[in-house]
């Protein structure tokens, strides 16, 4: 199936199978979120895959009481760092410098550039910056979950705080900003069979 197949194919699951998704369907989710495009190559976020049912179930009361984030096989979330320092961005420069097997120094001119951008930010700017690398993230996921036929609900309707409490992202400086169960569509589900609705070309692009 061909990338517009699957996207064609895919539809925002309302209520999951309990089919439980392989293992190598995980990891190739998780990679995809890895591989994922990100500002300067900085993933500012951390994937979390939540497959304890006690855990999904204290998610659900913070997620007005929709019960898809409990039921599904899978519940992604992805949370991003609330504010960024100096220290980040060096450990970035060392970690991209072993990678290219180089010394951290030949890139000095790029950590200034991160720098100069990055932490002359507020704080509320820099987790906005953060929380916008998430959502390149999620297209990603997004689309290779089409792509193999894995169904997902990518979802902003919940309550960061209550998941931040539970999921102890508060003590990471993290804060949740998507949610995502992932799974097998149940034959029940009737949103399934409706037709998929999106703005006419015409109406969403303009070219210049």
């Amino acid at each position: 199936m061909n990338v517009l197949d699957a996207l064609n194919w895919r539809y925002a699951v309302n209520q999951f199978s309990e089919q439980t998704l392989s293992q190598e369907a995980i990891d190739g989710l998780i990679e995809s979120v890895r591989l994922a495009p990100s500002s300067y190559g900085v993933q500012p976020f951390k994937l979390l895959v939540v497959e304890n049912p006690a855990l999904k179930q204290a998610c659900l009361a913070h997620s007005y009481g929709q019960q898809k984030v409990a039921d599904n096989s899978h519940l992604l979330v992805l949370a991003h760092k609330t504010s960024l320092s100096e220290a980040d961005i060096e450990d970035f420069i060392e970690q991209l410098a072993a990678n290219q097997n180089r010394p951290a120094s030949d890139l000095r001119a790029y950590q200034d550039q991160i720098a100069s951008s990055l932490l002359g930010l507020s704080q509320p700017q820099q987790a906005t910056w953060a929380a916008q690398q998430c959502f390149i993230a999620l297209g990603t996921l997004v689309s290779h979950a089409a792509v193999e036929q894995i169904d997902a609900c990518p979802m902003t309707g919940f309550d960061s705080a209550g998941l931040n409490e539970v999921l102890g992202l508060d003590k990471q400086g993290l804060n949740a900003v998507i949610i995502c169960p992932v799974g097998v569509r149940s034959d029940t589900d009737r949103t399934a069979n409706r037709p998929k609705f999106r703005l006419s070309r015409d109406q969403l692009v303009e070219t210049l």
